[in-house]
């Protein structure tokens, strides 16, 4: 019986999943672990999969899925007490595991680390990741909070079992998953040397179409929880505020917590205001989109 079991949402992944996998392969961990890739791919990619990894388990989806569903199919199926989430765009340092199970030991029922800019020559894919990621930079420091991102969290598996798992819609289903866990009186532990190192976006259609559905992630994210923020479900005229409150906030967290990275956010902030916009007009019209979800009912 392993000690936890790590999950990779996949789907027509294949390179960025190798990579992956490759640093998994160089943890420095003491422990027994498994690792289950879900892939949705329109091919099986199984036997590709097992030709470089043979350890590793892959459970093939008949059609595209969405990340959290397709986590969630994971988690169920993995055997290990502690399940260890990363995707396929990311690439562990080689302590990653180390430093997470040592907090999973001290107590902790959930726990993530810090999230690295793995785009840094790119204009586009750095302005990203300070949009996305700017809470989790590895400057921050070790605290509880209120939610991780899906690419860098472990959960105990039976409080998974207790507040069930993601969500299936298309963004925001971590913090959904964080949220439950919290409600449950569980704490979730970020720990900065727990690093990941994200590639991100470098094309700007895709990086404004990633911003659009964040916004409507999180407005969809508010409306099933009481996060700060939820108030603009009752009162949307104030949905026009967000590009300024969020430049505050993001502002004020980087200066606190990386100068650097505070000089590269005022450095990058003509795409970023573009991509706050964008967020802006998601959170506008979430409520009216169809298809972000696959729940049933819905």
């Amino acid at each position: 019986m392993p000690d936890f079991s790590i999950v990779i949402p996949s789907y027509k992944s294949t390179q960025g999943l190798f990579a992956c996998l490759r640093s998994i392969e160089q943890q420095t961990v003491d422990a027994v672990y498994d690792i289950i890739v879900v892939d949705s791919s329109p091919e099986d990619i199984t036997e590709t999969v097992h030709s470089v990894f043979p350890q590793v388990q892959v459970i093939p989806l008949r059609q595209r899925t969405l990340p959290g569903l397709a986590r969630s199919k994971g988690a169920r199926h993995a055997q290990g007490r502690y399940i260890f989430f990363i995707d396929t765009d990311c690439i562990a340092d080689k302590d990653w595991l180390r430093v997470l199970w040592s907090d999973l030991q001290q107590g902790y029922s959930a726990a993530g680390g810090g999230v690295a800019n793995g785009t840094p020559g790119s204009y586009v894919g750095t302005a990203e990741y300070l949009l996305e990621f700017n809470e989790m930079n590895p400057s921050a420091g070790e605290q509880d909070v209120g939610a991780l991102p899906s690419c860098n969290l472990c959960v105990k598996k039976d409080v998974l079992d207790g507040v069930g798992y993601f969500p299936d819609f298309m963004k925001g289903e971590d913090t959904i998953l964080c949220d439950n866990v919290i409600s449950a009186g569980h704490a979730i532990h970020f720990n900065p040397g727990a690093v990941i190192t994200h590639n991100n976006r470098t094309g700007f259609s895709h990086f404004i179409k990633n911003q659009v559905a964040l916004g409507e992630g999180a407005n969809e994210t508010r409306r099933r929880t009481r996060r700060h923020g939820y108030f603009l479900i009752k009162y949307p005229f104030l949905v026009a505020c967000i590009p300024v409150y969020r430049t505050a906030v993001i502002a004020k967290r980087l200066l606190c917590s990386d100068i650097r990275l505070f000089l590269s956010f005022l450095y990058h902030y003509p795409l970023i205001g573009l991509g706050l916009m964008a967020y802006t007009w998601g959170f506008i019209r979430g409520p009216f989109r169809s298809g972000l979800s696959t729940e049933k009912g819905r």
